[in-house]
C-alpha cells in the first residue's frame, strides 16, 4: 500500500506540473473574449480583401454530410455530447458511438470536448465511410469531425428541477462552467451538483416487505394468555399486550406504569420507512485544455467525481425475553419485549464512490508519420454499507447480564444493527501509441498503414468489513497489445483504372494481445466500403478475436447492494442482496462477427436516406454479463442463487459468468429524413443569414432472428427469445423541429411482446412492453423577440422543458389466463412513472 501511495503522489505531482503549463491559457481566454462579440461569436474581419483557402479544421477524408451553425442551434442542445446524441440517428442508424476528431485531429483519451457548448462549433462533419479504415478503426464505424470556431469564449450557468408527476420524488441540478478558444488553443472547466430524493413506498401505495411495525414497543406473554396476573388484577381484566410506558426511558418501570398502555401499541405504516428508489447525490468537476507544443498539439484533462446513494430498508423489529426478577422487569413471569431499534430509525443501504482521472495526449507529425501518444491515469475508491437487522443475540445477552447501563426500553445504540460492507480501491495506468502514414500510391489513391500499440496496468483491492483481520484481496493485471491495419483504395469513380466499378476501399487488420495469466491472443479481420453510384453504399466487415476477460470483469471491486427483483419461484417481489464486481474465475474465449450494410440516398443528398443491414455474431467460451434472473437462468446457474429454508430469495451473485457458446443474428433497418436539404455552403462564415424551420425524422427497426446461450457443455441451449423475456422486434423513432431560438423533439421506443417460461406457472409469463414516449421543447427569448435583446437578463437565456415517459406507461405482465401476477402491479414495475424537468441556462 505504501508503494501504491508513493506512485499516486508521483502521479499527482506530474498532473500538477502538466496542469501548470496551461496556466497561460487564462491569457488566451482574454484574447478570445476580445476577439469575440457580445454573443461569444467571432467578430467578422474588416476590410475588402478576400482570400480563398481550404476551410479550417478539414479532415483528411472528405465529409459525407455536414451540420452548420444554424442547424445545430435548431436542436437546442446544452453541450456537444447532447447534440451528438440527437444527431445519432442521422450519423449511424446502428447507434454505435462514432470516432471523434476535433479540427481534423484525433483526441485520444481526452473527452473534455464533449462538455463544450454547441455554440462553440462552426460545423459538424460526418466523414465518408472509408474514414474509419483511414484512421485505423474498425470498418463501418462512422467518424465525426467537430470543427470549432477560431475564436470563442463563454461562461454559463444552468439550474434544473425535476420531479415525478405522481409525486413523492424530486431533484435538481446546478452546473457552472467557462471555456475559451483562441486559435489552436482552447480550455474549459465545469462543475456540476446533482441531488435526487428517495421515493418511498407510501407515495405509491406499495406494500412493505415485512408486517406491522411499532415505533415504541410493547410486551406480550412469553407463554400463556396473559402477561402477569398481577397486572390483570390492577386493570380488572386479563392483559395480553401492553405498550412500553414513556417514563421507561429514564429507568426501570413499575407494574402500574404498564396499566396505561394495555391492549394498545404504537403502530405505524411500514411503507413510510421503505424506499422504491434511493436518494442520490452526485458531484463532478472537470478541466480540459489543448494548445500547440512545438510540432505537436498537447491536450490535458482532469476529472473528479463523488457519488453517494442511500436506500431505506424499513424499521427493524426484534423481540427479546425480559426474565422475571430482572433489573428491568416488574413482572412475576418472563415476558417478550417487542420493539424497534430506536423509534423510527430505519435500516439503511449506503454506497459511495469517488474517482480522479487524468489524461495527456500529444498529436502531430513526425516526418511523414501522423503520430498520437496518449497516457491516462485513474484512481477510484468505493464504500458500501448494508444494515441487515438487529443483533438479537447481543440484545438478549445484555438483558440477561442485568446491566443497569443497558435500558431495554430506551433507544438502542448504533452498535446493535448487524452490518456488512466493503471498501475497495482501484488504480489504472494506460498508454497508447498510434502511427499512420501512406505506404504507396495506387491509381485509386494512397494505401494508408496504421500501427497502434497499447499497454496498461490495473490494480484493485477489496476489503470486506466483517470485523475479521483478513488481509484485503488484491488483484493486479498487466496488458500489452498491438495492431497493424491497412486501408487500400481499390477503385475510384471516374478514374481510368477500374473506374466503372465505383468507389471501393478494402480494410485489413492483424493484431495480438497478451495479459497477465493469459498467452498471446490473436485477432484479425477486414472489411470493405463500396459505392458503385453516388446514391448507393455497401459495407461489409468480418472480425475474429480471441478475448480474455477485461480488468474490470476480473478485478472490479465487489459491491453488495439491495435490489428489487421479481422472484418467479415464489411469485413475489424480493429484495435480495445483489452482488456485482470482478470474478477472478473467468476464462478466455473467442468471438466472430459478420456484418453487411446497404445505405441508399435516393436523391443523392442528405434529404432522405435508407439503410438495411445484417449482423451475426458467435462465440465459444469467454465471458457474458449475468442475464436477467428468470427460472431458466436460475436453473442454469444454481450456485449463484441463495435461498433460505422457506425458499425466499436472499442473495444473487450477478457478477459476469463463463459461458460455453453464444450465437445471435439480427436484421436492422432505418429511414432518415432531413428538411430542408443542407446547402453546400453550410458551415461557411459567409453563409447568408437565412434561418428556416428545420425538420428531421428517423425510424429504426431491429429484428432479432436468433439469440441463443449455452451455459455449459451438456446443458440444453437456452433460446433467449422464447424463454427469458427478450423481445424479437425493437422500434425507435425520433422527430425534431426547430430553428435558432425555438424548437422541440419527440422520441419514442417500442418492443414486441415476449414471454418467460416458468414451471411454476402454467403458460409462463407474458410481457407486453410499453410505448415509451419522451418529449422536449426549448426557447431563447432574445433570438425570437427584438425587444428581449435590450434586457440583459434575457440575453443568451434558454428555457427548456423535458417530459420523460409522456404517456405514463409501464411494462405489463400477465399470466396465460390474463390475470396480473403478484409483484407486477403498476407501481411495482415502474414506481417513478412520468417525470418533468424544467431547466434554465444562461450564457454570460
Amino acid at each position: 500500500m505504501r508503494r501504491v501511495a508513493g506512485r499516486s503522489r508521483c502521479v499527482m505531482k506530474a498532473i500538477l506540473r502538466v496542469a501548470s503549463a496551461f496556466v497561460a491559457l487564462g491569457c488566451a481566454a482574454d484574447d478570445a473574449m476580445a476577439q469575440s462579440g457580445p454573443d461569444g461569436n467571432e467578430r467578422p474581419p474588416s476590410g475588402d480583401i478576400v482570400v480563398t483557402a481550404p476551410r479550417r479544421g478539414e479532415a483528411e477524408v472528405p465529409a459525407e454530410t455536414e451540420f452548420g451553425e444554424e442547424e445545430i442551434a435548431g436542436y437546442g442542445a446544452d453541450n456537444i455530447d447532447e447534440i451528438l446524441g440527437l444527431l445519432a440517428p442521422l450519423i449511424d442508424a446502428s447507434g454505435e458511438e462514432p470516432v471523434i476528431l476535433v479540427n481534423g485531429k484525433e483526441i485520444g483519451f481526452d473527452r473534455s470536448i464533449l462538455a463544450y457548448p454547441p455554440e462553440a462549433l462552426n460545423r459538424i462533419a460526418v466523414l465518408k465511410a472509408e474514414a474509419a479504415g483511414h484512421y485505423g478503426h474498425a470498418s463501418g464505424r462512422r467518424v465525426v469531425n467537430l470543427v470549432l470556431k477560431k475564436n470563442y469564449a463563454s461562461r454559463h450557468a444552468e439550474a434544473a428541477v425535476h420531479g415525478a408527476t405522481g409525486g413523492g420524488q424530486h431533484g435538481g441540478d446546478l452546473t457552472a462552467g467557462q471555456m475559451a478558444i483562441a486559435g489552436e488553443t482552447r480550455w474549459n472547466v465545469q462543475g456540476r451538483v446533482s441531488l435526487e430524493s428517495a421515493l418511498r413506498k407510501s407515495a405509491r401505495n406499495v406494500a412493505a416487505e415485512g408486517g406491522p411495525i411499532d415505533l415504541v414497543g410493547y410486551v406480550v406473554p412469553a407463554g400463556g394468555e396473559e402477561i402477569d396476573p398481577a397486572l390483570s388484577k390492577v386493570v380488572g381484566a386479563p392483559v395480553a399486550v401492553a405498550a412500553v410506558p414513556a417514563m421507561a426511558d429514564g429507568g426501570p418501570p413499575e407494574l402500574a406504569d404498564f396499566a396505561e398502555g394495555i391492549h394498545s401499541t404504537h403502530q405505524a405504516s411500514p411503507e413510510r420507512f421503505e424506499t422504491l428508489r434511493p436518494s442520490r447525490r452526485n458531484l463532478s468537476l472537470a478541466f480540459g485544455a489543448s494548445r500547440p507544443l512545438g510540432p505537436f498539439d498537447a491536450s490535458v484533462s482532469v476529472n473528479a467525481t463523488s457519488n453517494r446513494s442511500s436506500r431505506l430498508r424499513g424499521v427493524p423489529m426484534t423481540s427479546a425475553i425480559l426474565p422475571a426478577g430482572g433489573v428491568w422487569s416488574p413482572f412475576a413471569r418472563d415476558v417478550l419485549l417487542v420493539r424497534p431499534l430506536a423509534g423510527d430509525r430505519t435500516l439503511r443501504s449506503e454506497n459511495s464512490a469517488r474517482s480522479l482521472s487524468f489524461s495527456l495526449t500529444l498529436s502531430g507529425a513526425l516526418g511523414s508519420w501522423r503520430t498520437m501518444v496518449s497516457g491516462s491515469y485513474a484512481r477510484s475508491w468505493a464504500d458500501s454499507r448494508l444494515e441487515q437487522g438487529i443483533d438479537t443475540a447481543l440484545v438478549q445477552a445484555l438483558i440477561d447480564a442485568n446491566d443497569p447501563a443497558f435500558n431495554p426500553y430506551a433507544p438502542w445504540p448504533e452498535r446493535l444493527p448487524k452490518v456488512t460492507g466493503s471498501r475497495s480501491e482501484s488504480e489504472s495506468l494506460g498508454l497508447r501509441l498510434n502511427l499512420a502514414r501512406p505506404l504507396l500510391e495506387l491509381p485509386a489513391g494512397p494505401v494508408t498503414a496504421n500501427l497502434s500499440a497499447d499497454a496498461s496496468r490495473d490494480r484493485s483491492s477489496y476489503h470486506g468489513l466483517d470485523g475479521s483481520d483478513r488481509a484485503p484481496d488484491v488483484y493486479t493485471r498487466e496488458h500489452l497489445g498491438g495492431e497493424l491495419s491497412l486501408s487500400i483504395p481499390v477503385a475510384r469513380r471516374g478514374a481510368d483504372f477500374l473506374g466503372p466499378l465505383g468507389d471501393l476501399t478494402a480494410d485489413l487488420f492483424l493484431g495480438g494481445q497478451a495479459a497477465t495469466g493469459s498467452g498471446l491472443r490473436r485477432q484479425y479481420g477486414g472489411g470493405f466500403t463500396w459505392s458503385p453510384a453516388a446514391l448507393l453504399e455497401v459495407l461489409g466487415a468480418f472480425k475474429h478475436r480471441e478475448v480474455v476477460p477485461s480488468s474490470e470483469q476480473l478485478g472490479a471491486p465487489r459491491i453488495e447492494t439491495v435490489r428489487r427483483v421479481y422472484d418467479f419461484i415464489r411469485q413475489e417481489v424480493a429484495e435480495p442482496l445483489w452482488i456485482t464486481g470482478g470474478n477472478p474465475l473467468l476464462h478466455r474465449g473467442s468471438r466472430q462477427s459478420l456484418s453487411l450494410d446497404v445505405r441508399v440516398r435516393p436523391f443523392d443528398s442528405p434529404v432522405l436516406s435508407l439503410s438495411v443491414g445484417y449482423r451475426q455474431s458467435s462465440g465459444e467460451g469467454g465471458v457474458a454479463p449475468f442475464p436477467e434472473l428468470t427460472p431458466t437462468i436460475e436453473a442454469a446457474f444454481p450456485e449463484r442463487i441463495t435461498r433460505d429454508s422457506e425458499e425466499r430469495l436472499r442473495s444473487v451473485d450477478a457478477r459476469a459468468i463463463n459461458v460455453a457458446a453464444t450465437r445471435s443474428a439480427e436484421l436492422v433497418s432505418g429511414i432518415a429524413l432531413r428538411l430542408p436539404a443542407p446547402s453546400s455552403s453550410q458551415g461557411n462564415a459567409e453563409e447568408p443569414a437565412a434561418d428556416p424551420l428545420r425538420l428531421t425524422f428517423s425510424l429504426n427497426h431491429t429484428w432479432r432472428l436468433e439469440s441463443e446461450l449455452l451455459t455449459r457443455a451438456g446443458m440444453p441451449t437456452i433460446d433467449q427469445l422464447s424463454e427469458t423475456g427478450q423481445s424479437r422486434h425493437y422500434l425507435s423513432l425520433q422527430a425534431t423541429a426547430g430553428k435558432r431560438g425555438i424548437g422541440g423533439d419527440l422520441r419514442a421506443t417500442w418492443s414486441s411482446p415476449a414471454q418467460v417460461r416458468s414451471s411454476h406457472s402454467a403458460g409462463g409469463y407474458r410481457y407486453r412492453p410499453p410505448l415509451m414516449v419522451n418529449a422536449g421543447v426549448f426557447i431563447l427569448p432574445d433570438k425570437l423577440w427584438a425587444k428581449a435583446q435590450g434586457l440583459g437578463w434575457l440575453e443568451n437565456l434558454k428555457v427548456s422543458l423535458e417530459v420523460e415517459n409522456l404517456l405514463d406507461t409501464y411494462r405489463r405482465v400477465t399470466l396465460s389466463d390474463g390475470s396480473v401476477p403478484p409483484g407486477f402491479s403498476r407501481h411495482e414495475v415502474d414506481p417513478l412513472g412520468r417525470t418533468v424537468e424544467l431547466s434554465v441556462r444562461k450564457r454570460f
